[in-house]
């Protein structure tokens, strides 16, 4: 009703029009460039960040903000091009100060164009993420020092109980060294699963993406596991299919997957790894005969520190699945859990695929090749 918006100002449409919104934003810098890479605009996010004032900027190049290692490498030039040809392009990376010191900063350039699709300029979008950069650093460093002293140690228990266990006459004492051996491995498995885990949200696991033959890796993490597989009989189908994909990756996937299968399921039991190509993607299936996964639990296991209301006091933090959803979606993939066709449980991995190379390292047959844990 009119007597409810009586005590509101009239909006001054022709003000509204006026105002540079953006010149008042102070937590990014945003600055205006033209075709050439001139500075047309300054805000305050940009005096603050950059350390220029307004008149001080105004009309020179954009490249002043960049490292001279950066300019002498074209970067500033080829950022532009890049917007230019794809509409925006992203950067991270040093910058300069107006005083000379760096920041390291998120800069994300995008093409303005008219309507008749005429370059105009650019806008650049820059946030300050120096705090960030360095607190990254600092964890990466203390994660580093703590898996060095935890493997240490640790490597010696592992390496002295072995010996001690193929020493040993007494039966009994024979066994309490493999007990030994057994707790240290599994303790060192646990730090590098942590170690993974904390490098991700960091950007620690970079991928680096090459046409991988699937089953190469797949055969090369069963050998690699032979020890702790022990006991069940693996099942790998054959197949030609080679994906894009980071090998070392791909094998900390199916290292965990199959890691997984033999620890929850009973001794004596087969696990199968099939092979199941489709329309531009390829589902790998782990299948194993274990005690399954609750129904409850299948939208929540991925998640990091949940084992399930079926895990039983057997070791582990809840964080191998999150680590493989985790490298998984970096391929572009997903991953599911299924009702076991064997009775136990089947996790699918689904992967995309890409052209293959001609070459394909020899696999032609399909089929299953038994390897006995």
């Amino acid at each position: 009703m009119e007597g409810d918006h009586a005590w509101r100002p009239a909006l001054d449409q022709e003000g509204l029009e006026r105002a540079d919104w953006t010149s008042q934003v102070k937590d990014y810098a945003i600055i205006r460039l033209d075709r050439d890479g001139l500075v047309l605009s300054w805000n305050a996010g940009a005096e603050l960040v950059k350390g220029y004032a307004r008149e001080e900027v105004l009309g020179r190049s954009f490249e002043v903000f960049y490292t001279p290692e950066d300019r002498e490498a074209g970067l500033p030039r080829r950022l532009l091009g890049s917007a230019q040809r794809d509409g925006r392009v992203e950067d991270t990376g040093w910058r300069l100060r107006r005083d000379g010191t760096r920041f390291w900063a998120d800069v994300v350039i995008t093409a303005v164009h008219d309507e008749a699709g005429t370059l105009l300029g650019f806008v650049k979008v820059t946030r300050d993420l120096t705090e960030q950069h360095r607190l990254e650093r600092s964890r990466e460093q203390f994660i580093a020092g703590v898996t060095h002293d935890f493997r240490s140690p640790l490597t010696s228990i592992e390496g002295y109980a072995a010996m001690l266990a193929s020493e040993l006459s007494d039966p009994v004492l024979g066994d309490f060294a493999s007990r030994i051996r057994s707790n240290a491995v599994r303790l060192m498995k646990l730090v590098d699963l942590m170690v993974e885990h904390c490098h991700m949200p960091v950007g620690g696991v970079g991928l680096s993406v090459e046409p991988v033959c699937l089953a190469t890796v797949l055969r090369t993490v069963v050998d690699d596991l032979s020890t702790t597989v022990q006991g069940h009989e693996v099942t790998v189908q054959e197949t030609d299919v080679v994906l894009p994909a980071d090998l070392t990756a791909l094998a900390r996937v199916f290292t965990n997957l199959l890691g997984n299968a033999a620890k929850y399921s009973p001794v004596g039991s087969r696990i199968d790894v099939l092979v199941e190509p489709g329309e531009g993607v390829v589902d790998v299936v782990v299948a194993d005969r274990g005690r399954g996964i609750d129904p409850a639990d299948r939208e929540t296991i991925f998640d990091e520190f949940n084992r399930g209301r079926r895990a039983a006091d057997d070791g582990g933090f809840g964080l191998g699945l999150a680590v493989v959803r985790n490298l998984v979606e970096q391929h572009g993939g997903s991953v599911r859990i299924d009702d076991g066709r064997f009775g136990g449980t089947d996790v699918t991995v689904r992967l995309p695929l890409g052209p293959a190379p001609s070459v394909r390292g020899g696999v032609e047959t399909d089929g299953l090749q038994s390897t006995p844990g």
